[in-house]
């Protein structure tokens, strides 16, 4: 498995289930699902950090 905790993956699978469920189909665009996604990270406290073991 990839380096995301567990939390993290909790965080992003909630924020595009979310996203899924409450934007309608002709809304939805993927710029929206990645701001969504980094407004659940930033309000559970999780940080978005590049990959320094790269």
């Amino acid at each position: 498995m990839s380096g995301i905790s567990s939390t993290s993956m909790a965080v992003l699978t909630a924020a595009i289930e979310d996203y899924r469920v409450l934007t309608p189909p002709d809304e939805a665009t993927p710029a929206g699902l990645a701001t969504a996604i980094g407004e659940y990270l930033a309000s559970s406290g999780l940080t978005i950090c590049p990959d320094t073991d790269a």
